[in-house]
């Protein structure tokens, strides 16, 4: 299902937020505060000061950010081009969604974004793995003279506040995770006893994957419905549908003067702020920088993603082997050791759910249970799927570029992308299935079929951080080079990706941001 069709199910819109007040209360939460201003109302803009801080989106990297700034009493205004949790009820926003693809890989753009308030935290799983210590050494994916400026250590005491803040809940986590300093914030939900000790059977350290809890339960938070509220109890201006079509440099362009701000009627006013930040996804933070003749160096260079390779298997079982439950555990088990060989890092997941066999169809569950001994060899199958994200090479090829065909609403052009695999991408996907097949081989599966490659959405590097500023479009603290007061916030400065989901990192780098400003 592409993003923009799942949003549309959502309903919700901006009203709902602003309205959210006694919902908010109900779970003993601080009241919302009310918007006092429709959407795409330029009038909360216009002010006779500079704001402190313009943020440009408002998915988990503005909003956190927007909110830890706003507690500290800086005059943050937080833009959004959505108008509501989804666009689908606006045809003019299909016209501000002009993109294409070029490259060998037709890859689902336009499907793959959400310009909508809380960003892609609406549909993301709430994964929220570290990147490891490897991703930020020298490694065989580091683009040559543009690697990472900054350390896992450096980056491991934001992890720990980013769990706090997305909830993350998970067990005890093997020796395959990067360290850290203390428990996960909340405990898992899931029992998973019965995957670890099959896959312990063949040598597989398998883990409750850390994921992203909501305070009323129902999936992950969401940056609109559990993060926005806070950042307007904190004094901060919120203003959806209204976008950012250029920023504006002084004469020597060492200082963004003013943001040009358009709503969808084509009224535009210039935004004046002492600092702006850039948290508008992989694509759009490349490309308005583009649109503002900010392009120098590699804006939009070495785009990345996080392929996916699928496959299902059946397993014989007993209820000594496997529960009859839904169960689902992640594996890094061979994260750092795909490194060492050269390959990008891959992340596993297992999933697993019963599967009766026809002469047991209509048997009473409980009564198995009470027979489980004298039945064991006659209970059933698991379906067990194996999945395996794979990290992409960062390549120079692989860019977002202005389009020549594709115009937006405002006249704009939009973003193309060019995307293929490297020949170290294929040998990774070699490698991963090998590694499949070799698992459920030893687990004396059949019916083992590969499904279609799949992508995760997750839009990486377009903005890198760097030292250098030939080979980096960002600095240590995602200060854009060459610009006093220009800063990218997002998973567009990764330098690589690995393999882990990015939206933790994203709001760790987000805190760490904020810090950085504040002082």
């Amino acid at each position: 299902m592409k993003r923009r069709t799942f949003l549309a199910g959502l309903g919700a819109g901006l009203a709902g937020l602003a309205g959210a007040t006694a919902w908010w209360s109900r779970r003993e939460r601080p009241a919302v505060v009310h918007l006092s201003h429709p959407a795409g109302d330029l009038a909360p803009l216009e002010r006779s000061d500079p704001w402190d801080v313009a943020i440009i989106g408002s998915g988990p990297a503005g909003t956190v950010l927007a909110t830890d700034l706003a507690r500290k009493g800086l005059a943050t205004v937080l833009l959004e081009s959505g108008q509501s949790l989804s666009e689908m009820g606006d045809p003019r926003y299909a016209e501000l969604e002009r993109y294409e693809s070029r490259g060998a890989l037709d890859y689902p753009l336009a499907a793959t974004r959400v310009r909508a308030l809380g960003g892609t935290s609406n549909v993301w799983t709430g994964r929220c793995s570290r990147l490891h210590p490897v991703d930020f050494e020298p490694n065989a994916l580091t683009l040559a003279n543009a690697p990472w400026p900054i350390r896992y250590s450096d980056l491991q005491p934001w992890y720990a506040l980013a769990e706090k803040t997305l909830r993350v809940r998970g067990g005890e986590l093997s020796s395959y995770h990067p360290p850290r300093s203390g428990p996960l914030p909340l405990p898992p939900e899931m029992d998973i006893s019965g995957l670890k000790q099959l896959l312990a059977g063949i040598g597989v350290t398998a883990d409750y994957s850390p994921s992203s809890t909501a305070p009323e339960g129902g999936g992950p938070v969401r940056a609109a419905r559990d993060l926005l509220p806070a950042y307007l109890q904190a004094g901060g201006t919120l203003v959806p549908g209204v976008t950012v079509t250029g920023l504006e440099a002084d004469a020597g362009k060492q200082r963004i003067v003013s943001a040009r701000v358009a709503n969808l009627d084509r009224r535009e006013i210039p935004l004046r702020a002492r600092t702006f930040v850039i948290a508008a996804g992989g694509v759009e933070s490349a490309r308005l920088l583009q649109l503002s003749g900010l392009d120098a160096g590699p804006v939009g260079v070495a785009f990345m993603e996080h392929p996916n390779l699928n496959f299902s298997g059946r397993v014989e079982h007993s209820w000594d082997t496997l529960s009859p439950t839904y169960e689902l555990a992640r594996c890094h088990q061979f994260y750092d050791a795909f490194k060492a060989r050269g390959l990008g890092s891959v992340l596993l997941v297992f999933t697993q759910s019963w599967v009766f066999r026809n002469d047991l169809k209509g048997w009473d569950l409980e009564a198995l249970k009470e027979k489980a001994g004298a039945l064991a060899s006659r209970l059933g199958r698991a379906e067990l799927r194996i999945g395996v994200t794979t990290e992409m090479a960062p390549q120079l090829s692989n860019r977002i570029v202005l389009s020549e065909s594709q115009k937006d609403f405002f006249g704009n052009p939009g973003a193309a992308l060019r995307l293929a695999f490297a020949e170290r991408d294929l040998a990774t996907q070699q490698a991963a299935r090998e590694l499949v097949r070799d698992l459920y081989s030893r687990l004396a599966a059949n019916e083992v079929e590969e499904r279609p490659l799949s992508w995760s959405h997750h839009h990486l590097g377009s903005c890198r951080m760097g030292a250098d500023p030939r080979t980096s479009v960002v600095d240590a603290d995602l200060r854009v080079h060459g610009l006093e007061n220009l800063y990218v916030a997002g998973s567009a400065v990764f330098a690589t990706g690995g393999a882990a989901h990015p939206t933790l990192a994203i709001t760790a780098l987000s805190h760490r941001l904020a810090a950085h400003l504040n002082a």
